[in-house]
């Protein structure tokens, strides 16, 4: 059996960000970091997973291409105290404010932030999307950031064609489509949750019997859609204020995997 840890949307910044367009509020980033201390002391000590997964924002960005580098730098050196192996995708706004994901892939020490790799028979991709500089920063780097290469879709095809092992894909955006009904972020505005050629992501998974799973961030809600036979998991927000009680939701996945079996739990982080 194998165990991942996969969390997402840390937004990690040292103080409030004034004017980047978010209402930040909704986001309780003075508990990104004890957060993220106390989920590495429980993967360390308690969970003691295979591998470890984050599916992106890892910073609330500053719109501020310098601060944002800092902030990035920072909180990735925080990320080499969980003891599993860990490899993160990268979030809108990781990318908010960067010329090119190259900047980002190189903090992380990646080639290329679209990869795949193999743990005890499981084959788990990472799927990034690339950088539109024709594309205004607004709504938090959304629009920018929203899109997966031809070049990465050709790559993900070819991939998965040759793999032969169950297979969970992990990305930022949401695929399953959804009216975000009651979506606190989202509902006046679907799209902005979702990835913008998910269609053409859906054409090659479809046909695709090793998918067991699909898991996206973004929409800092948590839930489960099926399309196709295939079960797309919504995670959300480690830092959400989602009961607007002042208390981060702290949410993260355990997720067992048996052969083809999937068994999920939700979790809570308690500070």
């Amino acid at each position: 059996m194998t165990k991942i840890v996969i969390f997402s949307d840390l937004h990690y910044a040292p103080e409030k960000p004034i004017n980047n367009g978010s209402i930040i509020e909704r986001k309780l980033i003075e508990y990104a970091e004890p957060l993220l201390e106390e989920l590495t002391k429980q993967i360390n000590t308690e969970i003691k997973p295979d591998v470890t997964l984050c599916l992106g924002d890892l910073v609330e960005d500053f719109n501020d291409h310098d601060k944002d580098i800092i902030n990035l730098k920072y909180i990735w050196n925080k990320f080499k105290n969980i003891k599993s192996p860990f490899y993160s995708c990268i979030g809108n706004h990781d990318l908010r404010s960067m010329s090119s994901r190259k900047e980002v892939e190189e903090i992380m020490g990646y080639h290329h932030s679209t990869f795949s790799f193999d743990i005890n028979g499981i084959h788990i991709v990472l799927l990034g999307t690339d950088v539109n500089n024709e594309i205004e920063t607004a709504c938090g780097g959304i629009l920018k950031a929203k899109f997966i290469s031809d070049e990465d879709m050709i790559w993900l095809e070819k991939d998965l064609n040759q793999n032969k092992r169950p297979t969970i894909l992990c990305l930022h955006f949401g695929v399953a489509e959804d009216d975000m009904k009651g979506n606190w972020w989202f509902e006046s505005n679907p799209e902005h949750a979702l990835l913008g050629n998910r269609k053409e992501l859906k054409e090659i998974l479809k046909n695709n019997e090793n998918i067991l799973a699909v898991f996206s961030g973004h929409q800092h809600w948590t839930k489960r859609i099926v399309e196709d036979n295939i079960p797309y998991y919504v995670l959300g927000s480690l830092t959400e204020n989602i009961k607007e009680d002042g208390i981060p939701d702290g949410v993260y996945f355990i997720v067992e995997v048996d052969g083809k079996k999937l068994n999920i739990t939700e979790k809570h982080l308690l500070l």
